[in-house]
């Protein structure tokens, strides 16, 4: 007899991240996905009226703490959990008893393959309430260390659709970025790549520290950077070491020649 398909709830507040996990539980089998939230609220409900088998539940989400998504697992029959986080520098230890793992964005397509086949060898092994004691200590703990660390998360890749495929694109390996239209336009690995997302929703996501903003459409680089100068009119341009060349617009001159004095 085939066993019954795993049913799946992710909860996350990062459609990217959402879009990777629906990608790589395409080459699992006996899984479907009965739901998705984008917030603790909504992944508490969803939790309730869906009564999934397994919940992949973001660590940082809006709207939810450790006792309401503990007494959701209670109520909703209990579900195995598989944390999905950014953050690696919590003792793991602490989720062997109450969740079935811990797998670190960007997930890979092993592990989670191989924490869903031990959820799904655990499913009638559990107590629902005990888990909810257990996971109610470990959310606190988890809000705790995320809460002390520092303030924003930036994108540290993108997942851009290429020809069919997706591309795995880290943000350190960008020269710039360059707004088109309703698209940026990545340049990258001597090629070009359009990935749909606005330049206020990158400015954000991106770490400054990585990539710097010159002008109202367009990173650079802060690896790739090898000069700033004045052109014939005055005007600043960013020089890239393979001597490309990027207006730096009046509104960001002065944080640009600022950071520059301070990386001095």
């Amino acid at each position: 007899m085939l066993a019954e398909p795993l049913r799946l709830l992710l909860a996350d507040d990062e459609p990217l991240a959402l879009r990777r996990i629906k990608l790589a539980l395409q080459g699992i089998p006996d899984v479907c996905v009965v739901g998705a939230a984008s917030d603790g609220a909504q992944a508490i409900s969803a939790m309730r009226d869906l009564r999934p088998d397994v919940v992949l539940l973001d660590i940082r989400m809006p709207l939810a703490n450790g006792f309401e998504v503990a007494n959701a697992v209670e109520e909703a029959g209990g579900p195995e959990i598989i944390f999905v986080s950014a953050f690696d520098s919590y003792a793991l230890q602490a989720f062997e008893t109450s969740a079935v793992d811990y797998l670190l964005k960007p997930v890979e397509f092993e592990r989670l393959a191989a924490a869903l086949d031990r959820a799904r060898h655990r499913r009638a092994a559990k107590d629902a309430g005990r888990r909810a004691a257990e996971l109610t200590a470990v959310l606190e703990a988890l809000q705790r260390e995320s809460d002390a660390r520092d303030g924003p998360r930036y994108e540290r890749e993108f997942w851009i659709r290429d020809r069919g495929r997706f591309l795995r694109v880290a943000v350190a390996d960008v020269d710039r970025i360059e707004a088109e239209r309703d698209y940026v336009r990545l340049y990258w690995e001597g090629r070009t790549l359009l990935h749909r997302v606005t330049m206020a929703h990158l400015e954000e996501k991106l770490d400054p520290e990585v990539m710097l903003r010159v002008h109202r459409s367009a990173f650079v680089n802060w690896e790739r950077l090898k000069a700033v100068r004045r052109d014939g009119n005055g005007r600043l341009v960013a020089v890239l070491e393979h001597g490309e060349e990027v207006p730096v617009s009046r509104a960001y001159a002065q944080r640009v020649m600022s950071e520059m004095k301070t990386r001095a």
